[in-house]
């Protein structure tokens, strides 16, 4: 027995030197070698002790060979690529992001529109609305209430009446639990639907179940594509044929499922190329939909309160009393189960669903629910669905029946529903021949018949951005009809679109063209014009908008034989925060309030976008911050001073929704100079010798001819100079001159200090 001490690689993938054992012409390896190459051996391999150390055969491992090289004292082993441990190329937990503690704020938002309309044989009518939403946030939640204006002024109206009133729509109290994925909402909101049933409006108490507290996180199932390597290799990915990642992974069998997130049905192309370049191409196909979750993740909602009636019309119209629940659970990840209760004062009803992933890349749906009600009785539905997408082809089909007895909570007991409904559909999309949709939908209705539609639709691209689509719908049954129309779009520079359009049903002929600029990000105009005719009438629309920092305001103009009308409008929003209020784009998102004291009209905005500037204090409020994301806020740096210096031109931060935020970005002011410093017996200061300023952290540096530039100068300093163990205080007087000029001072004498 003997102990040769190697350089080894393993598939032709260097793995450092190793001492390993010779006994009667067999190799031997210690058992830490095996785990460190990710070797599985045999676990009924018996070793032998020498020396007090195991050692096991390497030919103890299938498809061990062994090249030794005596001269170079190296060994490359070989071994069958499926002894190797397992690699998963995986997506990294997403992060949950540590939110920004919100600063308490007050908002409003306001969108008021003035029309004036004069219609052929009446009197001209003019008519002030307004939609308002009035809200406070900060650490104990969001609290909205909105409202609904009409005919403010009192205006009579055509019909000779002067009617004004303001309604409430909503009022809600909304409170996130990041750490949990919860939300609870008080006050107004609707019910959550699955697979089936009806989604209520209602006044009372909600807790649900919310994943986009945790931006990134995945609920559906992500297919896993396997291979696996002899040598060390880079693996491409290719979905749809399309490059989607390139991954490295060692020697041995491999599984990624961290490829982007996709919904529908595809193939997946793995190129698999080693170290000496040799390319192993597996094919697989994958399955994945939204409406699947992923293995034993569950998704839920608790609602009770009363059902609200008339939104906009009535202040306050709650009904009875109910409650209700959904519950969605991934059993594995092909299968998810949904079950859905609710409980009223007359209703009850009840179902159980399931999403399953079928043979042939397609999903299916599956629910049955009954209900008993204090008027109708007992009754049921059923459902069943299938649905397959690709990248070229798609289809859906759904089936629905009830019994006549059937109801669900806040449906009125005198409507009956439909005996059954049928709908289905298909797409196919090719970047030749373009995109042809074709549906079919059929209801029969207990008290209404059968009625039956049938639709299809074609678009081919014309040119590089333009498109062309033809459209048909035919409706019979109970009703007939039928509708044609073709639409041109073409695309222009600047962010201009034209259409022309053209469609006939009913006898009557809606044809027309129109261009328009669209409204960017940053601050804008845009502008739209329309001429045609409508119902076979005469018709032409104009309008212009101007969109800043601090709302928009639009006015449009509309004509047709019979009718004119001209329309202003302004909308955007009010923040209170930090003890002061300002104005700005209406406030749906987050907002951040940016600090950059002493500087005005500086440009501040978010990511990369321009969105506002600072006031004559150096602050601004940026709006459309996304929540629980980061958000970069950023200064414009060639509107800074050349005096200023800043850390940073740019923050990061994480508000919770609809919340705002400080966001402070530390300038130090004060003017810039050039000094001179010499010693007493005149000569220059050396170069590298450290400055400070009295009653300021920030570090300078002498430059050659003994002379430093200092920034942050007032008008009267205290310039420090340390050498050998001994300080020397210079006092600096800055002459008059603009903020921006770059003073030149000295020499001045450092006194007291010995080089």
């Amino acid at each position: 027995a003997r102990l040769i001490p190697l350089d080894v690689s393993i598939n032709g993938s260097r793995e450092g030197n190793w001492v390993l054992l010779e006994l009667e012409g067999i190799l031997y390896a210690p058992a830490d070698a095996f785990e460190e190459w990710r070797i599985t051996r045999r676990t009924e391999t018996q070793g032998i002790i020498y020396r007090g150390q195991s050692w096991f055969k390497l030919a103890s491992v299938p498809g061990f060979e062994a090249q030794l090289n005596a001269a170079s004292q190296s060994v490359n082993l070989k071994f069958l690529p499926g002894v190797f441990g397992a690699t998963r190329v995986t997506q990294a937990p997403s992060e949950r992001l540590s939110v920004t503690p919100a600063t308490p704020s007050l908002f409003a938002n306001y969108d008021l529109n003035q029309s004036l309309s004069a219609t052929r044989g009446l009197s001209t009518t003019r008519d002030l609305g307004a939609l308002v939403e009035l809200g406070a946030s900060g650490e104990f939640g969001v609290l909205t209430s909105s409202h609904v204006g009409r005919n403010i002024t009192g205006n009579t109206t055509a019909f000779g009446e002067a009617s004004s009133n303001w309604r409430r729509l909503e009022t809600t109290f909304t409170r996130d639990f990041p750490a949990q994925n919860l939300t609870l909402r008080i006050g107004d909101t609707s019910t959550r639907t699955g697979a089936w049933g009806r989604s209520n409006y209602f006044g009372g108490i909600q807790l649900a179940r919310n994943f986009a507290l945790t931006p990134g996180f995945i609920t559906q199932p992500i297919p896993t594509i396997t291979g696996q390597s002899s040598a060390p290799s880079t693996v491409e990915l290719y979905i749809n044929d399309a490059l989607r990642q390139t991954s490295k992974v060692p020697t041995g069998p491999f599984a990624i499922d961290n490829f982007p997130l996709l919904t529908g049905s595809g193939q997946a192309r793995v190129v698999v190329r080693d170290l000496l370049g040799r390319e192993t191409v597996l094919v697989q196909n994958f399955f994945t939909h939204s409406d699947l979750l992923d293995q034993g993740l569950s998704d839920w909602s608790l609602d009770a309160g009363s059902v609200r009636k008339n939104l906009g019309i009535d202040n306050a119209n709650y009904g009875s009393l109910f409650g209700s629940g959904l519950w969605r659970y991934g059993i594995n990840k092909r299968v998810t189960l949904e079950t859905r209760a609710e409980v009223g004062k007359s209703t009850r009803g009840a179902g159980v669903g399931l999403s399953l992933a079928l043979p042939g890349q397609m999903l299916g749906q599956f629910a049955v629910a009954a209900s008993d009600d204090a008027t109708a009785g007992r009754g049921g539905q059923w459902l069943a669905g299938l649905e397959y997408s690709s990248l070229r082809h798609g289809f859906t089909f759904r089936a629905e029946g009830t019994t006549r007895e059937y109801r669900q909570f806040g449906q009125d007991a005198t409507a009956i529903g439909y005996r059954t409904q049928l709908s289905g559909s298909y797409t196919y999309a090719s970047e030749k021949f373009g995109h042809l949709g074709l549906g079919y939908a059929r209801i029969d209705s207990f008290e209404h018949g059968l009625l039956t539609t049938y639709s299809a639709n074609y678009s081919l691209r014309l040119w590089q951005r333009g498109s062309v689509s033809f459209s048909f719908t035919r409706v019979s049954g109970s009703v007939n009809a039928d509708s044609f129309g073709v639409n041109v779009l073409i695309p222009l520079e600047n962010q201009i679109t034209t259409t022309a359009s053209a469609t006939t049903r009913d006898g009557k002929t809606d044809a027309y063209v129109t261009a328009s600029k669209s409204l960017g990000i940053e601050s804008g105009d845009g502008w739209r014009v329309l001429a045609g005719t409508v119902a076979s009438t005469a018709r032409a629309e104009a309008g212009y908008y101007y969109q800043g920092s601090k709302g928009m305001l639009s006015s449009e103009l509309s004509a047709s034989r019979d009718q004119k009308t001209a329309r202003l409008g302004m909308q955007g929003g009010l923040v209170f925060i930090d003890k002061r209020l300002y104005l700005s784009r209406r406030v749906l998102d987050s907002f951040a309030l940016v600090e950059v004291p002493g500087y005005a009209n500086v440009g501040v905005g978010f990511q990369s976008s321009i969105l506002t500037r600072t006031d004559a204090e150096g602050k601004a409020l940026v709006p459309r911050l996304l929540p629980y994301r980061r958000n970069a806020i950023r200064l414009d740096p060639s509107e800074l001073p050349i005096n200023a210096e800043i850390d940073d031109i740019e923050r990061v931060v994480v508000p919770g929704a609809r919340m705002g935020v400080k966001v402070a970005f530390p300038v130090r002011d004060g003017r810039g100079a050039l000094i001179k410093i010499v010693f007493d017996d005149g000569e220059p200061a050396p170069a590298g010798i450290e400055l400070k300023l009295a009653g300021d952290d920030r570090e300078f540096f002498v430059a050659r001819r003994g002379e430093a530039f200092v920034t942050g100068l007032k008008a009267s300093n205290t310039l420090l100079l340390t050498l050998n163990g001994k300080t020397c205080r210079m006092p600096v007087e800055m002459p008059s001159g603009k903020p921006d000029d770059i003073a030149r001072i000295g020499p001045i004498t450092c006194r007291g200090v010995v080089r």
